[in-house]
């Protein structure tokens, strides 16, 4: 048989799960070493935040990144590096956000040191390259950078995967980023003829460095992630050429929007998806001009709570023009949790039984929510938060992946629950899982795993998790 034979041959892409509602748009479906079903998607080897200024695509930036991080760090070890290249980031706050995960130590920064922040003011551009080099090649050399997801084959060898442990790496932001030759150019009269050439110096730099980024993140199972910023292109055509229609820097950002100082390698080189980060405002009740879903009943800060919107421009492993709101929290970011409810609650109410005002999930009876109250009950009760997963995973899997209907296994929530019931599974025991892919899969640190995938498997008897005795 002719052929080629390549020594060296390209592994499986292990996406790094964040939390279903961003994991499941980018998913593949991979069936694990047991039989369950993972969803294969989240964050790609570089991934980026775009918008303009108070759209929280740092805060959004981060918490992905720590989210995917946890999932990690539940069974090995990992780390992080940020590079702050605006000189305005408090790690009194990176650290508040760290804290609200289960498996990242307190103090990731301070006091483990599993979290290294750095900023221009204290290293330039080209030092921070060169020690990610430095540490990259580092971990590609060190036997001890290798880990083996359990639950995963390696195509060649029908063995566990074996790999680097992914590390994560983040820029904020991009549009910032600036070379030591540049920003020399500016230390002496800036209206020098010799500075007309700071910006092409600049996104030369940029440009070198976007070039790298594929191989590096490539070859040691590293995650870059980044932000940049949105603005208007300043049109100074005139004559005719002024009335012409604006062109799209990439297709889902409107007509004259441009992303700024990143050169034209950051549209075709984020291989992990870009999301725009735009229209963000206060979540506000319009009853009492107060956050819609309050963190308890004495909450009074109508800035508190905020949903802002994200729409896929670049999705490599799945669709672009996808939009996701997210709920962000001024105090504590993100709210992962809370997110799926609201989508759910706005999308049909899909899933929850009962009047407008006093509700509760089909996948969770007995349990009455509010408004008012669902904020706290999601806090306190791990299997109301995982009912609420399953229920927004089923939504979306009707979105993007509706082939499964073609196999006949979407059905409704209510289906769902009834049938998983009848066949004698306990729902208390269902609940009290994971969906999330980590690297020792069947670890006893962790919840065992279940996926919705896993769910409607059951339902039509195509699936026993592994892990259920009898």
């Amino acid at each position: 048989m002719l052929g080629f034979n390549f020594e060296s041959k390209t592994k499986p892409t292990v996406y790094n799960n964040v939390d279903s509602y961003f994991d499941i748009p980018t998913a593949n479906l991979v069936i694990g070493a047991k039989k369950e079903t993972i969803l294969n998607g989240g964050l790609g080897k570089i991934f980026a935040i775009v918008g303009s200024g108070n759209n929280y695509k740092s805060t959004i930036l981060h918490d992905m990144m720590l989210s995917a991080a946890d999932k990690v760090m539940a069974t090995t070890d990992t780390a992080m590096a940020t590079y702050d290249t605006e000189v305005n980031v408090s790690t009194d706050r990176l650290d508040q956000l760290a804290s609200k995960y289960e498996y990242i130590p307190k103090n990731p920064i301070t006091d483990a040191g599993i979290w290294s922040v750095t900023d221009k003011s204290i290293m330039s551009a080209n030092a921070w390259v060169l020690s990610i080099n430095a540490y990259i090649k580092n971990k590609i050399g060190s036997a001890k950078s290798m880990v083996t997801y359990t639950a995963l084959t390696d195509p060649y060898t029908k063995e566990p995967l074996r790999i680097c442990a992914p590390t994560f790496v983040e820029i904020d932001s991009l549009s910032e980023l600036e070379g030591e030759g540049s920003t020399t150019m500016l230390e002496g009269d800036l209206e020098d003829s010799g500075t007309n050439t700071f910006a092409m110096r600049q996104g030369m730099f940029k440009h070198k460095f976007l070039s790298q980024l594929p191989r590096l993140s490539g070859s040691s199972n590293t995650v870059f992630l980044m932000t940049a910023h949105i603005g208007k292109k300043i049109d100074m055509a005139t004559g005719p050429a002024k009335y012409q229609q604006p062109s799209k820097q990439l297709q889902y950002l409107k007509a004259g929007d441009v992303l700024k100082g990143v050169t034209n390698k950051f549209n075709y080189l984020v291989n992990g998806g870009a999301l725009f980060a735009h229209t963000a405002s206060k979540l506000l009740n319009q009853g009492t001009k107060l956050p819609e879903y309050p963190m308890d009943s004495s909450a009074d800060d109508p800035n508190e709570l905020n949903i802002v919107r994200l729409t896929q421009l670049r999705g490599k492993n799945g669709t672009s023009g996808y939009t996701l709101d997210v709920l962000v929290s001024q105090y504590t970011g993100v709210l992962f949790d809370l997110t799926k409810f609201h989508y759910i609650k706005s999308k049909g109410r899909y899933g929850l039984v009962g009047s407008a005002h006093n509700y509760e999930l089909v996948m969770y009876p007995g349990t009455k929510l509010s408004r008012s109250t669902v904020r706290a009950k999601i806090d306190n009760d791990a299997k109301l938060a995982k009912a609420i997963q399953f229920t927004s995973d089923l939504l979306q899997l009707h979105t993007f992946h509706r082939h499964l209907d073609d196999v006949g296994l979407l059905c409704t929530p209510e289906e769902l629950y009834e049938d998983i019931k009848k066949l004698g599974y306990d729902w208390n025991v269902l609940l009290d899982t994971r969906s999330w892919l980590t690297v020792d899969q069947y670890s006893d640190k962790v919840k065992p795993f279940l996926s919705i995938v896993d769910l409607l498997k059951m339902r039509k008897e195509l699936y026993k998790p592994y892990w259920l005795k009898g």
